[in-house]
């Protein structure tokens, strides 16, 4: 299907978006009450989504050509592919992991009393998962452009 990556630049586009819109609202709601400071958005929250973007670019760089029993690479070559397409996946897997660990240490009860404020952890843990099936609908659009070239 050629909408696929359409779809999947959507998904990346709307993870980022939503986490943008965390991190704003979280400054105008802490500049507006100034009696009930939230946590505030610190600079390592960013890292999830950073290293999910470079999980997506790894996944998407490798010619999964080489992969197929039609294709006349070596062995080798198809078991790096496959160890690159694991770290990539396990690297976007890892960010899921960091984005729930830091909404629950971060912005969720206990640790955040104010109900207000869970939204930037909520925006964050989205934007991971949104970020990785995005991953996927690449790869496998990728997969199946290459399987209709046959």
């Amino acid at each position: 299907m050629k909408a696929l990556p359409f779809i999947a630049g959507a998904l990346f586009s709307v993870g980022w978006f939503l986490w943008i819109d965390g991190h704003v609202y979280e400054n105008v709601r802490n500049n507006r009450d100034h009696d009930q400071f939230g946590p505030s958005i610190q600079w390592l929250f960013y890292l999830p989504g950073i290293f999910a973007t470079v999980g997506l670019v790894m996944a998407n760089i490798v010619n999964l050509e080489s992969l197929s029993s039609f294709s006349f690479a070596d062995e080798g070559s198809a078991t790096k592919i496959r160890v690159w397409l694991f770290l990539s996946f396990a690297i976007n897997f890892g960010c899921i992991a960091a984005a729930i660990w830091i909404m629950v240490a971060n912005f969720m009860p206990p640790h955040n009393k104010n109900s207000d404020a869970q939204y930037p952890g909520i925006a964050l843990t989205v934007q991971n998962v949104l970020i990785f099936i995005s991953s996927l609908i690449l790869v496998y659009s990728k997969s199946r452009q290459e399987e209709e070239q046959y």
